[in-house]
């Protein structure tokens, strides 16, 4: 479920709270608007989580019984999907962004893979236009997905993760108990601190390599 709210002030950093009672996140969207998730079953309706509901649900679990509440602008129940069409072209039709592919948004990755993607098909339609040279829309569903797929691995590993660490009531024990050592790894582990660090901040996973072949044609969705 995610809340949009107006409140003063909104948090420096992104805030991501794994409890018993499920998974919590506050992000700032600007200085005086924040967006909250909170983990709820996926039949769940909005009408069953009113105002009072939703600000004692984000207390608990942030563990911030001073959290200062706020009108709730907007509310939303959607269900955590990942998809991706491979390849991105389907003749001269090029897919940008979300026409391409969906990414939980915990990793906070789809508006900069579509950025990146408008990018790249810009300036291959520049060469294909000015220098006729059309190695760019060739290649371009190709170096995409290197990047995409790195993108949703890493999304998805986050979202599962946060989701099946603290309430076990969907997820079981198992899955709690491996989403716990995922944690655990990143407290414990400077490799592991680095390598999320690395993948949290959107680093190409090849700069200097030229793109390889993705996992091949289709789509895949989870």
């Amino acid at each position: 479920m995610a809340h949009r709210t107006r409140r003063r002030p909104a948090p420096a950093r992104p805030l991501l709270a794994v409890s018993p009672y499920g998974f919590a996140a506050h992000f700032a969207r600007g200085p005086h608007t924040s967006r909250y998730y909170l983990q709820c079953p996926p039949d769940d309706h909005p009408d069953a989580w009113p105002d009072s509901r939703v600000w004692e649900a984000l207390r608990t679990r942030l563990a911030d019984p001073a959290l200062v509440s706020g009108p709730i602008t907007d509310r939303e129940i959607f269900r955590l999907r990942s998809l991706v069409h491979d390849p991105m072209q389907y003749g001269r039709l090029f897919l940008v962004g979300d026409a391409a592919h969906i990414v939980s948004p915990l990793g906070g990755k789809g508006m900069n893979l579509a950025l990146y993607e408008a990018d790249l098909f810009a300036r291959a339609v520049r060469d294909s236009v000015h220098d006729h040279d059309d190695t760019g829309l060739r290649t371009y569903s190709r170096r995409c997905l290197r990047r995409v797929w790195n993108d949703q691995e890493f999304s998805h590993w986050l979202t599962r993760t946060l989701h099946d660490a603290g309430d076990d009531t969907h997820s079981g024990p198992f899955q709690r108990g491996l989403a716990r050592a995922r944690l655990d790894r990143l407290f414990t582990s400077r490799n592991a601190a680095g390598a999320f660090a690395e993948l949290m901040v959107g680093l190409s996973p090849a700069p200097n390599a030229d793109a390889q072949d993705g996992p091949g044609p289709g789509a895949g969705a989870c």
